[in-house]
């Protein structure tokens, strides 16, 4: 990798997305940024199982920046093609606006505390590697934020629901004397 560019690596997966057009893509990209590499990796190709471990690839397509330095500067689940979100955040690496060290050190507190809760079932699951997922994409202590807000929102109305829903079945259930809450 150069050590005067910024980085990109695009995961994508041959299921969604044609390697010839992915590679035409990122030819221009490179030829109107001369301050960019970019590198495509097919998540569905052996060889690359290690890379997609690495940068704990869980959903595609997934653009990674990269800064000159080689850290991870941004996550965005976002195609190739979208240029003007490309352009924007090899910009602000470009500036030093990226990566922010507030707005990793709050990303790790919540990832870190995310990992303490017990998840004994599959919505509990989905939840949280949503957050997960999310929380990856926050460039900015706002965005963080918003995120934060909106999935103490979504959990509280998904608590009154299921509130709801077990006040229906408790109304059809049989009593279980091998039943233990």
């Amino acid at each position: 990798m150069s050590s005067k560019k910024v980085e990109i690596i695009y995961f994508y997966s041959d299921m969604h997305e044609d390697e010839d057009e992915l590679s035409s893509v990122s030819r221009k990209l490179s030829q109107k940024r001369r301050d960019i590499n970019i590198h495509l990796i097919n998540i569905d190709d052996p060889r690359n199982e290690e890379l997609t471990e690495l940068y704990e690839v869980n959903i595609v397509p997934l653009l990674v920046f990269l800064t000159p330095r080689g850290e991870i500067a941004a996550r965005l689940s976002v195609p190739l093609s979208a240029e003007d979100v490309v352009q924007e955040i090899a910009d602000r690496i470009n500036m030093g606006k990226l990566p922010n060290p507030a707005v990793e050190e709050r990303r790790r507190k919540i990832l870190e505390n995310l990992k303490s809760i017990n998840r004994r079932n599959d919505l509990t699951e989905v939840i949280i590697e949503q957050i997960e997922t999310d929380l990856m994409e926050a460039l900015t202590e706002s965005e963080i934020a918003e995120m934060v807000n909106s999935h103490v929102s979504a959990v509280n109305h998904a608590i009154s629901d299921l509130k709801e829903i077990k006040k229906v079945l408790k109304r059809y259930q049989k009593p279980r004397n091998d039943f233990v809450v």
